[in-house]
């Protein structure tokens, strides 16, 4: 069975192998047989239409088209394309897809070079001419694949057929007016200009199915696949649950939407969270509305929203990450692309994942007076929950994860805490503690391994006793979480050498923490408010997840 990566070379590197091999045995075929054959004799006549009709006018309006697919300016534009499309998209798919496109195509230029030899028209020229063989055309497949590859990623955000036609016109018309103003100016052959755009189509109809799958963006035109059945016989529903703040829904809707319907799915029911409702309420909206799938879109807090509401029902959770963490996606593998998040919503299989729960005689439950609240990823007190409280928001929303780095180094000289662990019916354990935290999965950002033996459906909690002391013991601590891997179990620390080795790791059903004074609290990285106790128990097996 062939990895990712040996079918995505496979979707690119097979079928670019197969067009250089086309496109020299064509260019061999012109220049060596059909060389003073008609249609090929036609070339001629037209190089000097053009040449015999030049005027100040046009030399200058063609030389700016030349200036265009110079190699200089298509690099600069690519470059900068790609940083725009980053920002704007949120996701490294699309910009990916414009540098492959832009560069597949040299690549196809450069081999193509190698074997075939074409002198330039025979006539005079106003550009200085490039050591290069005139075929195949490089600066119009250089145009074609940058701008029709803009033309591919704006129109998959646009609804309607005018819009995208729009698009195609008026950024095909760039690469169409590069080809012209060569000819006019003497550089290539009409049949160069030809071939290399069916070759620079071709690197860009490649580069779409091995980048931008299963999202189909090619043109405006979508092919909606074959029905799956929902529950009810008819075609399947989702719910979107989505946190506005995280995802904005005016840019993504139209995307999401034409994928759900390319996928033979009916148009999904749109939910918004709210500061009063951070999305419980809206899920059991959804529930209420019979949708056969709710896709949760934002960060770890919402996700723990919809989690607690689907908690002990059948209805599958799929997640669309868009926070800072992302815990729980990253734990069990699932993408952060909306294309390849939806493409697992829909064609996922189902996965039994077990829920953490805050217990109802817990403070936090009590002062709320509402049912024990749940997490997907982990729950804490002390200072990761004091990083979590502090990261500021707009640090969070431009660098990411990295934000919590920074909160964090504010804390680091924070005193200790007396804390009381109790785990199952064992013996109370007291430490002096940094944080201790609770955990149903165990990666973090970046791969690392805080909770190595960590499982989300194994039926038991992990607890991790962070107590390092001194320079050196944050340095002996850092080094142990960067350096283990999943595989590697935590090793049991014994009493006396806690200050040695200033990790400690528990396992249990049910786990409660009790400081000795009010501590910051953290339930799937959002602040819950300071306080002297978390008990938590694990409900198992409680919740359906989506995954690849």
């Amino acid at each position: 069975m062939l990895t990712e990566a040996g079918r995505f070379l496979r979707r690119i590197v097979l079928p670019l192998a197969i067009l250089t091999f086309v496109m020299v045995g064509l260019g061999l075929l012109i220049t060596k047989t059909l060389d003073g054959v008609w249609p090929f004799t036609v070339e001629d006549d037209l190089d000097r239409t053009f040449a015999e009709h030049r005027s100040g006018g046009w030399n200058d309006v063609t030389r700016l088209f030349s200036t265009l697919a110079d190699t200089r300016v298509i690099i600069a534009t690519t470059l900068l394309a790609v940083v725009v499309a980053r920002i704007v998209g949120h996701s490294w798919r699309g910009p990916m897809f414009l540098a492959c496109s832009v560069a597949g195509q040299a690549l196809v230029f450069f081999l193509v070079q190698l074997f075939v030899a074409r002198d330039r028209p025979d006539v005079p020229r106003l550009d200085a001419a490039a050591a290069t063989s005139s075929f195949p055309f490089g600066h119009t497949g250089a145009a074609f694949a940058l701008y029709g590859g803009l033309a591919v990623l704006l129109t998959g955000r646009l609804r309607g057929r005018r819009p995208a036609v729009l698009v195609w016109v008026l950024l095909g018309a760039i690469p169409l007016a590069v080809a012209g103003s060569r000819m006019y100016r003497g550089m290539h052959h009409p049949s160069d200009v030809l071939l290399s755009m069916v070759y620079a189509s071709v690197v860009l109809v490649v580069m779409n199915r091995a980048l931008l799958s299963p999202k189909s963006v090619w043109g405006y035109r979508s092919r909606r696949r074959e029905a799956p059945q929902g529950a009810d016989g008819g075609l399947p529903r989702a719910a979107l649950v989505v946190n506005p703040i995280k995802l904005d829904v005016a840019e993504s809707r139209t995307r999401i939407d034409r994928i759900m319907y390319d996928a033979g799915w009916a148009e999904p029911l749109w939910l918004e969270t709210t500061v009063l409702d951070p999305g419980a309420g809206v899920t059991a909206k959804a529930l209420a509305e019979g949708v056969d799938l709710v896709i949760a879109a934002g960060g770890d807090g919402t996700i723990r929203e919809c989690a607690g509401a689907l908690a002990g029902t059948d209805t599958p959770l799929a997640v669309i990450p868009a926070g800072t963490g992302n815990l729980l996606a990253r734990n069990l593998g699932l993408p952060i692309d909306i294309a390849d998040a939806l493409h697992v919503a829909m064609h996922g299989r189902d996965r039994r994942i077990d829920l953490g729960t805050v217990d109802p005689d817990d403070e936090l439950a009590v002062t709320a007076g509402t049912e024990p609240r749940c997490f997907t990823a982990m729950a804490g007190i002390g200072l990761d929950a004091a990083m979590v409280a502090d990261a500021p928001d707009a640090l969070k929303k431009k660098v990411g994860w990295p934000a919590y780095v920074v909160s964090g180094a504010r804390h680091l000289r924070d005193r200790r805490m007396r804390v009381t662990l109790t785990v199952d019916d064992g013996e109370p354990i007291r430490r002096r503690a940094r944080m201790v935290l609770v955990g149903n999965v165990g990666a973090l950002q970046a791969g690392m391994q805080l909770l190595p033996g960590a499982a989300p459906d194994d039926g038991l909690l992990d607890v991790v006793v962070f107590a390092p002391y001194g320079m050196t013991g944050w340095a002996h601590a850092t080094v142990r979480v960067i350096g283990r891997r999943r595989s590697q179990e935590p090793a049991v620390v014994p009493v006396k050498q806690q200050r040695l080795r200033p990790i400690e790791h528990f396992t249990g059903r049910r786990v409660l923490i009790e400081t000795d004074r009010p501590e910051p609290r953290e339930l799937d990285g959002d602040a819950i408010g300071p306080g002297t106790r978390l008990a938590v128990r694990i409900r198992p097996g409680s919740l359906t997840v989506r995954v690849p």
